[in-house]
């Protein structure tokens, strides 16, 4: 009799995972409906009706029935309350959860909204790569590149279609926004700084910061042209402009790079390096904040790491997340020694320090 009843729990697992999808295209569906905003424009502790809700969408003749489906899932996933127990469908009420006030977009009153970063990631251009990864596994090569329907590869494609540069950037900066805070108070080595590269910077959000807690820093964001284009002006944050294989980086005393590196293979993050090497004095700074691999802090760690490296997978041919011993490896070919790598335990990004030699 148990091992009916293991098989009936195997095969419940076995389908919850083939219904997975459901949970970030519903999350994207609220978020592009901008549910949360809605129900936190009517207050912070207030609960809406689904006729409420659809009242404030943009659409003459929403389907109320579809709608209210769409809440209650997103009650079972914790994005929504639903309350007033003892009714039901459209006329049941929903209000806002401590996980569904991470998804409001008003940057006053959620300076690091996740928003962005979800609809980047159910962006169809993902998605597309994500239905055809297993023409990774049987002919090699860049999926993303096979999968996007005009050859272009990443960083091509975001080039030259604004609309998901756009996204990407935005999904970035939400990134960015979410763990800088946690890098600054954990790591010090930024106050002996007076010129400052953030590489691959983006739109320079994380310099932004960075300046905020140091303000004797000048700092410079190096990326590339289409990023660069449309970053904002930012209090004492020059942007600067070129290929970061093939432009010189400019000089500074160090040099900063978050969830960058692991984007590419050793052999391009090794020509990366060496333009690095060449912009700072002996001595010089390298700062990283990227994700170092110690599975033997526990599964949670485990999981992480390989979400991050099958984005990697799925997107960039040669990126993937690296342990302490290939970091050190990769570091003292390019040139530069670690000095010290410091994060919380149990979260997978830490700040590794290296020292030009």
């Amino acid at each position: 009799m148990e091992s009916v009843k293991d098989e009936v729990a195997l095969r419940a697992s076995a389908i919850s995972m083939a219904f997975s999808l459901e949970n970030p295209f519903l999350l994207r569906c609220a978020l592009r409906l901008k549910i949360p905003d809605i129900i936190w424009k009517a207050g912070p502790d207030v609960s809406l009706s689904v006729q409420q809700i659809a009242a404030q969408l943009p659409s003459e003749d929403p389907d109320l029935g579809a709608l209210s489906r769409i809440l209650s899932y997103l009650s079972t996933m914790g994005v929504l309350q639903a309350v007033k127990a003892e009714e039901e469908g459209i006329n049941m009420e929903y209000a806002l959860t401590n996980l569904s006030k991470i998804y409001l977009t008003s940057e006053d009153i959620n300076p690091r909204s996740l928003v962005p970063f979800v609809l980047l990631q159910t962006h169809p251009a993902y998605v597309t790569a994500w239905a055809n990864i297993h023409e990774r596994v049987l002919h090699g090569g860049d999926n993303f590149k096979k999968s996007s329907g005009n050859g272009k590869d990443f960083w091509s494609f975001a080039g030259s279609d604004p609309e998901f540069n756009a996204i990407f950037n935005a999904g970035m900066v939400a990134v960015t926004k979410a763990t800088m805070a946690d890098i600054l108070a954990i790591y010090d080595g930024f106050k002996d700084v007076n010129t400052l590269v953030d590489m691959g910077g983006g739109h320079g959000a994380a310099l932004s910061l960075i300046i905020n807690a140091y303000p004797h820093i000048r700092g410079i964001n190096f990326d590339l042209p289409q990023v660069i284009a449309t970053a904002p002006t930012l209090p004492g944050v020059q942007h600067i402009s070129g290929s970061l294989f093939e432009t010189a980086a400019p000089s500074a005393d160090a040099i900063f790079m978050k969830n960058f590196l692991h984007s590419w293979n050793d052999e391009d993050c090794i020509k990366l390096l060496n333009n690095c090497y060449q912009s700072v004095p002996h001595k010089g700074k390298l700062i990283l904040s990227e994700a170092v691999l110690d599975l033997t802090e526990g599964s949670d760690m485990t999981e992480s790491a390989n979400v991050l490296d099958a984005l990697m997978l799925n997107s960039l041919p040669g990126g993937g997340e690296r342990t302490r011993k290939q970091w050190t490896e990769l570091l003292q070919v390019a040139g530069f020694s670690i000095s010290k790598i410091v994060g919380r335990k149990g979260i997978l990004t830490k700040i590794i320090e290296a020292i030009k030699c």
